[in-house]
């Protein structure tokens, strides 16, 4: 029952949580998994559903939880293809590829980082100044170009 809970206090799309730990009175971490049935193939964009095996657990930080810092356990599952024959692994909307943060901790960094130095922000969330660095200037580089379309648009 607490794993129902935990699924609607993360809201993230198309994901519950299946298991819970909390360490150390400062950390809690989600074990997650997939509720998609299918995924889309990116080399021919054809939906498959044969699951081919999944990919090493990896810790993605996430926003903190009651004051907590927050990590999901993910196995990403590798599809295989009916069409193209080729293995991929399965994207999901909250997660940038080969990331270790979730995209609303990736653009929570960046907002502090707005109104704060980046060392203040490193200590602040207990993470390296070297990832914080690199976090904002991605999300930064990502509004650029963002901003840059919506003006060529017009």
């Amino acid at each position: 029952m607490p794993e129902f809970q935990f699924t609607k206090l993360l809201n993230l799309p198309n994901l519950e949580v299946v298991k819970d730990e909390m360490p150390d009175a400062e950390t809690v971490i989600l074990e997650i998994k997939s509720t998609l049935e299918v995924a889309i193939c990116p080399t021919c964009k054809t939906p498959s559903t044969t699951i081919h095996d999944y990919d090493d657990p990896r810790l993605v930080r996430d926003l903190s939880l009651s004051g907590r810092k927050s990590y999901l356990r993910y196995h990403s599952r590798r599809f295989e293809c009916a069409v193209c024959q080729r293995s991929f692994t399965e994207r999901v909307a909250w997660l940038n590829f080969d990331s270790s943060y979730t995209k609303r901790f990736e653009e929570h960094v960046y907002q502090l980082c707005r109104k704060s130095t980046i060392q203040d922000v490193s200590a602040f969330l207990e993470l390296g100044s070297d990832a914080v660095e690199g976090i904002f200037h991605r999300r930064a580089k990502k509004r650029r170009r963002h901003a840059r379309r919506g003006r060529s648009a017009s």
